[in-house]
């Protein structure tokens, strides 16, 4: 078959090079023909047009001779000159002036000069340097030319301004030859602008020598028109010269005139001529790179015969000649059929190697599949196998089995302090430890960042789960050598759930063993559970409740009511707290305890918290609409300040409100300050930039560092409720003071919560603590009892001994 494949191969081969060499020959002699037959078409189409232009200029000044630089102006603005005829630069009318008429002449130049090119006002009349009975001299002057071309600046700059003076005689300059012999034939006279103008100048000394410099870069086209009295060339010779009027001089860009040839044919090198009567044709402009061609031929026109081009035409197909494509392409042929006849004897000796090496390769994504790329350990889709095989076992063989969930307590700060690689170190190396303390035929599988499952069987479970959690856990408490040279020493605590006994499937166990895990978690760091199946049913309660609190919300069942705040040594409020509540339909009105703690727990409290915020100012811009002036506190959750958000929201309230910032309160518990310092001051700098106030709520229940007092921009101390409960004992009422004290000692507001009793009153007014709410002034009320409630004083006081400062933000001048 090798050889069978050579053999077709290089005759293929050799069939395709010629029938490639032919067909390449026939398109280039083709493409060269269409070009030379493309180019012809384009150039007689704006030679054609340029010469109308010319005619119909002439027809103009023939027929209005009075006409003046505006009108003509007018004139080829409406002809659209610049975008019509290709290459129009501009226009000029150099009339044949007699000496009789020379001072009229003067006055109406300098009344409408050539391109607003004013003469002087002190200049005399002129006087001509040499007596001729008749002169030619520029009378108008238009310049049609495209902004971004700037060529008319650049040639008025360069010294050609004395060419449109009207004091300038043509007629003794280089100009002379080209108009008395289109006066003499009535027919154009063409040539460049360069060759014309030439190193010199007319007359010899008024040529810069700027403007022959750029004369000679300057593909500018000059053709001469002469005009005749009512636009009626004369037949003979005489009558020509005495109807001749003036000549009409055209200046042509040859560049824009030769560009559409380019376009379409970007390779050719063109020279476009024209032989003025009686004379050899002369070479306007060149362009185009200078090499031959394929094919080259001179191209003349019907329109005007004067005019001709001389193409050498060279195909975009340009390159390799046909003859050394052809061989390549027999070389590439004999090439490929060498190395097809190679590959395949190659592939008829590898087959079996490649089968092998496929069984290897499955294999191996066969493990990857069922294993963590990090630990090795099996994976969660290996692990439920596992735990389906355990459950099997203990229907079978009534084993006790067991599933122990784990999850490392504080990993987050092993990756955040000294890198994800060390933490996937770690986890390398609590994987090795799991290993080495089970049995083979038990598993240790990984579920997930730092959540491992531990699936036991038989013997280990006889001493008992708890002895069992105790010992892997004292493994995670042994320090874990990390770094490059092992002396970085990290020892974590882990939290364990447990399940055991059997289950319907593997989803059920694994199930089980993470609500028991929750459950640890929530009772603190290194500590295990084992579930129970009221624990599966809180889960259950809790997700059913997650979802009536989303349905609450849509249908506008939660409200808002206020308890009053009372200064502790006046009775009289200072302000209310807003206090959240949900009215079902089929239970009434239910406490917070039984919903806010789901509440804070999901997503949905962002959302809440926002409404709670903004019905707290709108409800407090009421009651200070009708006279009464309290601020209103409103308490916002660990998941609300967790987001930027919530700085929108208080702004948001209080702008759409209407409500001055000090008559806000934030409230938020101790234990938030502690989730993320450095984020939670943030959060409280940004809100006491809006001007609200900042309040701890529930304080001394929590665990805060006293330095966050001074950290964070904090207003308001508000004593937690189960202190002032334990007034009656030494220990309590010790404390209680001694928040009191500390309060004060920082220069805070102190709110004590949770008043019932007359003698707690007394005590903390004994103490100076500033404000107070309870039951024993007020319940929380609705809306529209509380202006009611705060009219009349919660208890008559005897006359303050210091002054009452202003301590929810009502001011003692507000109305």
């Amino acid at each position: 078959m090798a050889w069978t494949v050579l053999v077709v191969g290089c005759a293929g081969s050799a069939l395709g090079a010629w029938s490639w060499f032919s067909y390449v020959s026939t398109l280039r002699r083709q493409s060269a023909a269409m070009a030379l037959a493309g180019a012809r078409s384009v150039l007689d189409t704006s030679l054609h047009r340029d010469s109308d232009l010319i005619s119909t200029v002439n027809a103009v000044i023939a027929t209005r001779p009075s006409i003046d630089n505006a009108g003509l102006q007018t004139l080829l603005a409406r002809l659209d000159v610049v975008r019509t005829y290709q290459g129009a630069f501009g226009f000029a009318y150099l009339e044949q002036v007699s000496a009789a008429t020379l001072p009229a002449f003067e006055s109406v130049t300098r009344r409408d000069p050539p391109l607003q090119i004013a003469l002087p006002a002190s200049d005399s009349e002129w006087t001509p340097s040499r007596p001729a009975s008749s002169y030619c001299l520029p009378r108008l002057a238009v310049a049609e030319v495209p902004p971004a071309q700037g060529l008319l600046p650049t040639l008025l700059a360069s010294g050609f301004e004395q060419y449109l003076s009207p004091r300038f005689d043509y007629c003794t300059s280089t100009f002379a030859p080209l108009l008395h012999s289109s006066a003499r034939t009535g027919q154009l006279t063409v040539t460049s602008l360069a060759s014309l103008i030439g190193g010199t100048g007319g007359g010899g000394s008024l040529m810069a020598q700027p403007l022959h410099s750029f004369l000679a870069g300057l593909p500018l086209i000059a053709i001469l028109s002469p005009v005749y009295v009512g636009n009626q060339i004369p037949t003979t010779g005489a009558e020509r010269a005495a109807d001749l009027r003036g000549w009409v001089l055209g200046l042509f860009d040859a560049t824009e005139i030769l560009n559409p040839v380019f376009a379409s044919e970007p390779n050719a090198t063109i020279a476009l001529r024209y032989a003025n009567p009686g004379a050899r044709p002369e070479v306007l402009v060149q362009a185009g790179p200078k090499a031959s061609g394929t094919a080259s031929t001179t191209l003349t026109f019907a329109g005007d015969p004067g005019w001709s081009v001389r193409i050498v035409a060279r195909p975009a197909t340009t390159g390799l000649s046909p003859l050394t494509q052809g061989v390549a392409l027999l070389v590439a042929g004999l090439v490929l059929s060498v190395l097809l006849a190679i590959l395949v004897d190659v592939l008829a000796r590898s087959r079996r190697s490649a089968l092998v090496l496929v069984e290897q390769r499955t294999a191996e994504l066969r493990h990857q599949a069922l294993h963590d790329s990090l630990t090795g350990l099996p994976n969660r889709l290996l692990t439920g196998d596992r735990a389906n095989q355990l459950l099997a076992l203990a229907r079978s063989e009534q084993v006790p089995i067991a599933a122990f969930f784990i999850d490392l307590d504080d990993f987050k700060k092993v990756n955040d302090t000294l890198g994800h690689g060390a933490g996937d170190q770690l986890l390398q190396a609590l994987a090795v430890r799991l290993s080495q303390t089970v049995r083979a035929s038990d598993t240790v599988g990984r579920l997930g960042g730092d959540e491992f499952v531990v699936l036991v069987a038989g013997a280990p479970l006889a001493a008992g789960l708890d002895r069992l959690a105790e010992r892997l856990q004292s493994l995670m408490r042994e320090p874990f050598r990390l770094g490059p040279d092992s002396k970085t020493h990290v020892a974590l605590s882990a939290s364990i759930g447990i399940a055991a006994g059997p289950r319907d499937s593997p989803e059920d166990l694994l199930r089980d063993a993470d609500i028991a895990l929750y459950r640890a978690k929530a009772m603190g760091k290194g500590c295990h559970v084992v579930f129970e199946p009221e624990m599966h049913e809180a889960v259950k309660q809790k997700l059913a409740l997650e979802g009536e609190l989303h349905d609450a919300f849509e249908r506008h069942e939660f409200f808002l009511v206020y308890q009053p705040i009372v200064d502790l040594q006046t009775g009289v409020s200072e302000g209310v707290e807003a206090l959240l509540r949900w009215r079902r339909p089929d239970r009434g009105v239910i406490g917070p305890d039984e919903f806010v703690p789901a509440l804070e727990a999901s997503d949905l409290i962002v959302d809440v918290g926002r409404y709670v915020l903004r019905q707290a100012c709108l409800q407090a811009k009421a009651w200070h609409d009708i006279g009464t002036r309290i601020g209103v506190s409103v308490n916002v959750a660990a998941r609300q300040l967790h987001y930027d958000a919530l700085v929108d929201h208080v702004r948001e309230a209080l702008e759409v409100a209407g409500l001055e910032p000090r008559y806000l309160t934030v409230e938020l518990t101790e234990s938030m300050l502690m989730i993320d310092s450095s984020m939670t001051a943030k959060r409280l700098r940004a809100l006491k930039r809006l001007g609200v106030r900042i309040a701890i709520d529930d304080f001394g229940a929590g665990f805060s560092s006293l330095s966050y007092l001074r950290e964070f921009p904090v207003d308001i101390l508000k004593i937690d409720r189960s202190f002032v409960a334990r007034l009656q004992s030494e220990d309590g009422r010790n404390f209680l003071d001694a928040l009191i004290h500390l309060g004060r000692s920082l220069g805070l507001v102190t709110i004590a919560e949770g008043i019932e009793e007359p003698f707690q009153l007394e005590h903390l007014r004994s103490e100076s603590c500033d404000l107070g709410q309870g039951y024993l002034f007020a319940r929380p009320l609705a809306a529209e009892a509380v202006r009611a409630a705060l009219a009349k004083p919660a208890f008559v006081a005897p006359a303050p001994s210091r002054p009452l400062p202003s301590l929810l933000g009502n001011a003692p001048d507000a109305p």
